[in-house]
């Protein structure tokens, strides 16, 4: 069945979407909610109501309907008809506008051949969208390239914790090495935020721990190693609720231990809430 693609008029992400349908010669049905697809896309909601986000602002365009799955949104769209379900992972729906996109994850899993990824910055780039793109430190060779080419408006570095962490809290190993390589490519010609959360670390029987301030301040020393620097916008992030895990919520004056402890290696570091920037 030819892919149905969803927009709405005068939708700058829909026309990025039929841009790269149109230099590939990607055969589709073009339905426009507020012409000839009103009714199509009337019955189509009915049907694929809990599929399709719907935020604030309304509905987010264009959607394409494709294999039988809807991928919703500009990022997630091109994703799938640049790379299949080889970006699965590393694209999710984005909750920045005007002209903003993000939702672009180059950590989310190892990835030793990252062009798909890549060619997908340069292409939102090239097409008006400015990015921020997410980082935990893995594949950084990938993240050296986006930040060098200038695809990348806004880098968050999610710092999970020190390295010898990394495989409790993400399933994935990261080597000290990988990490001080991508933290060295923060430089003042980036617009960046460091964020360490708070972590929940799982044990060996069962029980959960937060990371340690010890441990967070051994992470906020790896960016003062990485870049001969104590001066970066560095963030604690609070944890958010623990799914029904039995432990104690942290007080204020734990989340003061951390700050003060990350201080001795960022001068900067502060307190976020929630979701907060």
């Amino acid at each position: 069945m030819m892919p149905r693609l969803f927009t709405a008029t005068g939708c700058m992400r829909c026309k990025i979407v039929k841009t790269y349908m149109a230099q590939n010669q990607i055969d589709y049905e073009e339905l426009d909610i507020n012409t000839n697809g009103k009714e199509a896309f009337k019955e189509f909601y009915r049907k694929n109501r809990p599929d399709i986000f719907r935020g604030i602002d309304g509905i987010e365009f264009p959607i394409l309907f494709a294999d039988g799955r809807i991928y919703q949104g500009v990022g997630i769209a091109l994703a799938h008809l640049m790379a299949g379900e080889t970006l699965d992972g590393f694209v999710f729906r984005s909750d920045l506008s005007h002209g903003w996109i993000s939702g672009l994850n180059i950590s989310a899993k190892p990835l030793a051949d990252g062009r798909d990824f890549l060619s997908l910055l340069e292409f939102l780039k090239d097409n008006g969208l400015m990015i921020q793109l997410e980082t935990d430190g893995r594949n950084p060779l990938l993240l050296e390239t986006a930040l060098t080419e200038k695809w990348v408006h806004r880098l968050i570095f999610n710092l999970l914790g020190p390295a010898d962490l990394y495989t409790s809290i993400t399933g994935f190993a990261l080597p000290e090495d990988e990490l001080l390589h991508s933290l060295s490519v923060l430089t003042p010609s980036i617009d960046y935020h460091i964020i360490l959360p708070i972590s929940l670390i799982p044990g060996k029987d069962g029980e959960s721990r937060y990371l340690s301030p010890e441990e967070a301040a051994r992470a906020a020393e790896l960016v003062e190693k990485a870049t001969g620097s104590k001066k970066h916008p560095f963030f604690i992030r609070e944890p958010a609720g623990a799914n029904g895990i039995n432990i104690a919520p942290l007080q204020q004056a734990d989340l003061f231990k951390y700050r003060t402890l990350c201080r001795r290696h960022m001068v900067l570091c502060d307190i976020l809430k929630g979701e907060q920037l």
